[in-house]
């Protein structure tokens, strides 16, 4: 008698109002409640399932079974099935409602549909398509019935028109045994064989009695040996979404199209907006799978690139595999490797295509070449364009299945360097306008370099060509000028950002050494570290080594990587150089820019403590890098960096036999040689051979900081050497010859200019 209220069918599914006491009545006797929309979602499709677990379901994720309730538009039942948790512990009666358990663990899920209508009420819960059963199927559920409700399973065929229909022939039925008696008893439907597509069907019926009868269903189980429609990739091939490092930004080189493990590192993704889309799996496949299409056990390492296409899938729905965009490349050569593994009856191409997908060149794969390397060349594709792996044509009366790994490309793009020397048509290099100079350090900070002005200011330079410390270097320095081109230099370096403005450049053509010293420190006390920017190319590399003050030997030397270094010095309580050793086997060059030294070094008053016994005060040697300017021996019939002055009745000059010669007339009474501008740091002599005749008269004037042509004397001589004496203020030298006042023609030579210290030792 607790049961007459139970079917009030509204308290079951509607929730409307007026009947929530027949709902808590529900609640109490059975400790089942009802989950709104419950149903609402489910795995159900219109595509065939692949394989029969598909139609297991305990109602535990309702939207995933492949179930669902039979469309009103059908009219093949009059009532929905819905679904109910069991929220506690009360037992079902056992004899009023089985044959199902009558303890249910709390939390379980079931369907649930019943009536207290006279009228005959049933209902269909009906499965996704099976494309046929090889051998006779089972499907089991767990039921439990109340009054006067039935359960039965039915076979259900398309009818032609949109709708479905039930399989009423005898040898067609399945055969049932769904005890109503005997307890914990389930629903036990055998399926015969059967070559065409259909749908299992649960359906209850019998609901016909004013007192109320119901169904309840769970645990639907089905086995069967399905006909092969899918692929037997294994129950434990897995597939995850395609996610690499590909955004559409272009390459900067080829080898960045070569992709082996489908990660974060490589540059190809699923390319368009279609449904069948390229996946990525570690999965083993079986040898006996690959054997069969492939005719080899070769499988695929590590991950891969997977594309599943499904029976009956549209072409226009398979996704292409497409790399990152190539900006340019040499048609001089290219090509793309790569592995694959064909299932089914399916044709791959390869296709350079443009920005918009319109294609430039296809290549066939041949079918044959599976699992072994495929080897392309693309003869058409330049500029702006992507490739892309896609299937031509496939069988879709069957599931096909491709796979993908080793992808490789070689090319030569338009930003790639040809040569280790390749930075940029703007890259150009002049000499370096430092030698080592004698200067004094006073603070760590002088050390500093950025190159510019050729590194005129720097306290860094090459080795004396004098010094026969030069036997340890036999190339040198020069400062490179840009801009570079920052594509070309990663292609060659790994760095994509350039030195800028000028910068230190070592070029080796056939390997070899070139070495960059610094003035002498005359101690290192506390937190001293040599920072600067790094670029090597070919095989050439870069060694930071300390030197001592009057040897060429390198001691304590480190090894230095591309890129931003820092190299930090111990105490070192004697005077000292760094040098930076460059040296390449083979051809190579190495770029240097922004030195930065910081840390406490002893200044030069406090030389003395720390000396070696070669030490003598720099402060009395004149700067080497005025000698450089100064000095000529016209060689080559050049004058250095001097230049005859042009005034008016200038007279004519010539340069022969390393002498520079003036011609004085009575028109042309003048000559003047100017040096550069220079700045020199103490007292110092410029001494020069030279050679008057007839009225021609010599003297010797300079520039100082403040005054013009401040002071002048005439040479008295007439042949012979002298000199003139400069003073750290001074900024100009001028040889000047001219005819006396009643003179009528002369001529001067003159030859050999050397700068010397005070005591006439040669300084460069």
């Amino acid at each position: 008698m607790i049961f007459l209220f139970l079917l009030l069918v509204p308290a079951v599914w509607g929730c409307m109002p007026g009947y929530e006491a027949e709902r808590d009545r529900l609640r109490e006797h059975l400790g089942i409640e009802w989950v709104p929309k419950g149903l609402a979602k489910s795995g159900w499709s219109s595509k065939a399932i692949r394989h029969p677990s598909d139609l297991n379901c305990d109602f535990s994720n309702p939207e995933k079974c492949r179930w669902k309730n039979m469309e009103d538009d059908k009219n093949m039942d009059s009532r929905d099935f819905y679904l109910f948790e069991k929220i506690d512990y009360t037992e079902f009666p056992a004899l009023r409602v089985g044959p199902g358990p009558t303890k249910v663990q709390q939390g379980d899920k079931m369907i649930f549909t019943g009536d207290k209508k006279r009228e005959e009420q049933h209902s269909i819960f009906y499965s996704s398509p099976i494309n046929c059963q090889n051998s006779t199927g089972n499907l089991t559920f767990t039921y439990w019935v109340y009054n006067s409700a039935r359960v039965e399973v039915v076979l259900l065929e398309d009818d032609g028109k949109g709708g479905y229909k039930m399989v009423y022939d005898e040898e067609d039925r399945p055969y049932l045994n769904c005890g109503t008696i005997q307890l914990n008893t389930e629903c036990h439907a055998e399926i015969p064989p059967r070559d065409k597509p259909f749908r299992l069907g649960i359906r209850a019926y019998g609901i016909s009695t004013t007192d109320g009868s119901f169904v309840m269903i769970d645990n639907i189980l089905y086995s069967a040996s399905l006909c092969k429609v899918g692929i037997d990739v294994g129950d434990n091939f897995k597939t995850t979404p395609l996610e690499t490092g590909a955004f559409g930004k272009p390459i900067e080189t080829s080898s960045q199209l070569s992709c082996d493990n489908f990660d974060s590192n490589c540059r190809w993704r699923s390319g368009g907006e279609a449904k069948t889309t390229w996946r990525r799996t570690s999965s083993a496949l079986s040898s006996d799978l690959l054997l069969n299409a492939t005719g080899t056990s070769t499988r695929p390492k590590g991950a891969y690139a997977v594309l599943y296409v499904e029976q009956g899938t549209p072409k226009n729905n398979v996704d292409i595999l497409r790399s990152d965009p190539i900006n340019c490349q040499s048609l001089t050569e290219n090509e793309l490797t790569f592995r694959f593994w064909e299932f089914g009856q399916i044709e791959l191409e390869a296709c350079a295509v443009d920005l918009m997908f319109k294609d430039i060149e296809c290549l066939p794969i041949p079918r044959a070449s599976s699992p072994a390397n495929v080897n392309l060349t693309f003869r058409k594709a330049t500029k702006n364009f992507m490739i892309t792996i896609r299937i031509k044509h496939f069988n879709a009366d069957f599931d096909n299945m491709v796979l993908l790994d080793d992808i490789a490309y070689r090319a030569t793009l338009c930003t790639d360097a040809l040569s280790v020397f390749d930075i940029g048509q703007s890259f150009v290099s002049t000499p370096m306008l430092s030698l080592l100079l004698n200067r004094n350090v006073e603070k760590s900070q002088d050390l500093s370099c950025d190159f510019s002005k050729r590194a005129s200011s720097c306290l860094w330079g090459m080795l004396n060509q004098a010094d026969d410390a030069t036997e340890i270097a036999e190339n040198t320095w020069s400062v490179g000028h840009g801009p570079l081109n920052e594509e070309k230099l990663y292609s060659l370096t790994g760095i994509s950002e350039g030195p800028q403005g000028e910068f230190g450049v070592a070029r080796f053509e056939t390997g070899g050494t070139a070495i960059l010293l610094s003035e002498v420190i005359r101690c290192a006390l506390d937190n001293v570290h040599v920072q600067f920017r790094l670029w090597t190319t070919g095989s050439a590399e870069v060694k930071i080594c300390l030197v001592e003050e009057s040897s060429p030997s390198l001691l304590d030397c480190q090894s230095a990587e591309s890129g931003d270094v820092v190299v930090d010095l111990q105490k070192i309580r004697r005077p000292f150089r760094v040098a930076f050793q460059a040296e390449s086997t083979d051809q190579g060059m190495v770029l240097i820019d922004d030195i930065i030294v910081t840390g406490q070094i002893c200044p030069p008053t406090a030389a003395k403590q720390f000396s070696s016994k070669t030490f003598r005060p720099t402060a009395d040697i004149p700067d080497p890098n005025v000698c450089r300017l100064l000095s000529c021996d016209f060689h080559l019939g050049h004058a250095c960096l001097y230049e005859p002055s042009k005034i008016p009745s200038s007279a004519v000059h010539g340069i022969n036999g390393e002498k520079l010669t003036a011609f004085l007339t009575r028109n042309k009474r003048v000559f003047i040689l100017e040096s550069p501008q220079f700045r020199l740091n103490t007292v110092a002599r410029l001494h020069f051979d030279y050679k008057l005749e007839g009225d021609a008269n010599l003297f010797i004037c300079n520039d100082s900081g403040t005054k013009e042509l401040e002071s002048c004397f005439k040479v008295e001589g007439r042949n012979g050497n002298d000199y003139i004496e400069l003073l750290a203020s001074d900024t100009k030298v001028y040889l000047i010859t001219r005819l006396s006042e009643t003179g009528k023609s002369g001529s001067l030579e003159v030859s050999h200019l050397q700068l010397t210290d005070i005591s006439d030792q040669v300084i460069c």
